[in-house]
């Protein structure tokens, strides 16, 4: 009798344990910094097995990005967009990164439902909720992303979509990873990138040294600046993006 009654507890542990723990997808988002960005170095197969990109299936970033490109200060929505025929469970984590300055902009959640941040990313990453991971072969998520400072030159959009088989556990499913490259828009048509030296500025000392008239407008395009002294030093201009620009050189700067 009591070897029996010592034989229940020990199977039900057994049932516990070999019991599936996560069922296709993180139901409630991603853990976060799973977009396969460069900063982030992973995406969804660190927690679901499977090679990224393999399978049928798309994932694709869409934006109302002008094709001149985006202004500092503006917002935007951001739509990712995953198809897999029959698929009835999705899950992703989309951010936006500048090369030369980390992560870039800030997301707004413009449906609280479906999409929250993601964890421990405050306002750069966006992940679905519980209540936003169902579809039918086609799932769609979108957000607002506002352009700051820290987008200056190109942003690049990455996303990690995962397509779950509803099996039971974290197998077979499929995951795709996609990005987008958006350019800042150039100020009022400034377009000529040669590399002649009308002048030089020093990001050290914020002094520009030209032996030539120099402009310096603000990202809104507004000149703020015409200077022809040998060294002129700008610091006192308030902190963000301007453009310098002579005769034959334009130059895109960042005071901070």
């Amino acid at each position: 009798m009591k070897k029996s009654l010592l034989f229940i507890p020990i199977c039900i542990g057994l049932a516990i344990f070999f019991y599936p723990t996560t069922s296709n997808t993180k139901e409630d988002g991603s853990p976060g910094e799973k977009t396969n960005s460069p900063m982030d170095g992973q995406n969804c197969t660190s927690c679901h097995s499977g090679t990224i990109n393999s399978g049928i299936g798309t994932a694709t970033i869409t934006t109302n990005i002008p094709a001149s490109g985006y202004s500092i200060g503006s917002t935007y929505t951001i739509t990712l967009t995953g198809i897999k025929t029959n698929c009835t469970k999705f899950g992703f984590e989309l951010t936006a990164e500048n090369a030369m300055l980390g992560k870039a902009g800030t997301f707004f959640i413009t449906n609280s439902i479906e999409t929250k941040f993601a964890t421990g990313t405050n306002n750069t990453a966006v992940t679905h909720k519980t209540a936003g991971n169902s579809g039918n072969t086609t799932k769609n998520w979108s957000m607002d992303w506002t352009a700051s400072t820290n987008t200056s030159g190109s942003t690049i959009f990455y996303a990690a979509l995962l397509f779950a088989n509803n099996n039971g556990n974290n197998n077979g499913d499929n995951v795709f990873t996609t990005s987008l490259a958006v350019n800042e828009e150039i100020v009022n048509a400034i377009n000529d990138l040669s590399v002649k030296d009308d002048f030089t500025f020093n990001s050290a000392t914020k002094t520009i040294k030209t032996k030539k008239t120099v402009d310096v407008y603000d990202i809104n395009g507004k000149l703020v600046l015409t200077t022809n002294r040998n060294s002129t030093n700008i610091s006192y201009l308030k902190t963000g993006v301007y453009i310098l620009t002579s005769a034959e050189k334009t130059q895109k700067i960042i005071l901070n």
